[in-house]
């Protein structure tokens, strides 16, 4: 299951929803969903599969939270497949609003901690 947190800045008290591996569909107009949103799954996300996952970045310069799409190669019906294929390639490697490098996710984020 993905993991989902609200970071507040302790500098300005700013608050984003940040979240990591949560899984989503894609419906016929080709828009991405949650795939179980507050322990529900839709009869359309389950008819759908899982087309990939939601990865959250955070700017450690700015704060800005950047959403990245990783699609798994074959659409999965079951959360074990989906996972055991989850796509480790990142996209989004720098941050959209000022351009800087450093962006972490929670994953990484957690690991530092111990």
């Amino acid at each position: 299951m993905g993991k989902t947190v609200l970071l507040k800045c302790s500098c300005c008290g700013r608050e984003n929803k940040v979240e990591w591996g949560r899984e989503f569909y894609v419906d016929s107009l080709g828009r991405e969903h949650y795939y179980n949103e507050l322990g529900n799954v839709s009869d359309e996300a389950r008819k759908r599969g899982i087309s990939g996952f939601w990865v959250d970045k955070v700017c450690k310069n700015c704060g800005e939270v950047m959403r990245e799409s990783r699609y798994l190669e074959d659409i999965a019906d079951e959360h074990e497949v989906a996972w055991m294929n989850f796509p480790k390639v990142d996209i989004v490697e720098k941050c959209t609003k000022c351009g800087s490098k450093d962006v972490m996710t929670l994953y990484e984020n957690n690991n530092r901690r111990g």
